[in-house]
């Protein structure tokens, strides 16, 4: 039996609505980690005979550090502007400054850069065929559903930001 639970929010145009809250998933970087495991266990079981240039370690490394950076300003943001960056907590504002002038999800962007960083800095080929899956899963079971609270909340100001800024890059 499933239970259907209801959420009243504040929208910037200071109208009250209640709607039924599409977002289920509770940790979004758990897609990525749980990939990365994967991974790795089918690496040891069905290992794929790959020889990895030495930049492709180093360019690895890299990208598993530097979206960090884009996550802790992305929070920053997120914090300037009064509203939470838990992906079920209640949304004040459209953040439409810092890493969100250039995409609707940095933080989404900020996982599969890392995912691809360790992909290629642990040496996981079966991440490289992962990596699909895993993006198709944050687009799915995460952006979209947080897509349709953000319009059902804040409504044309939401519309007129999804014309403006790409969902991704």
């Amino acid at each position: 039996m499933s239970r259907e639970i209801r959420y009243t929010y504040r929208c910037s145009s200071s109208r009250d609505m209640t709607a039924a809250d599409p977002r289920k998933f509770p940790f979004p970087p758990g897609i990525p980690l749980i990939a990365l495991l994967l991974a790795w266990l089918l690496g040891r079981i069905w290992p794929i005979p790959i020889h990895w240039r030495g930049w492709t370690r180093w360019l690895g490394w890299f990208l598993f550090f530097s979206p960090f950076l884009l996550v802790i300003w992305a929070n920053s943001t997120f914090r300037r502007h009064n509203t939470v960056a838990n992906p079920l907590g209640k949304v004040t504002t459209i953040v439409t400054a810092g890493p969100y002038r250039y995409s609707r999800n940095p933080m989404y962007v900020g996982l599969l850069v890392f995912y691809v960083g360790a992909t290629l800095a642990f040496c996981l080929p079966w991440a490289a065929i992962l990596l699909v899956p895993v993006f198709l899963a944050l687009q799915y079971i995460v952006i979209i559903p947080e897509e349709r609270y953000l319009q059902a909340a804040f409504g044309d100001q939401y519309t007129a930001y999804r014309r403006r800024v790409r969902r991704w890059l």
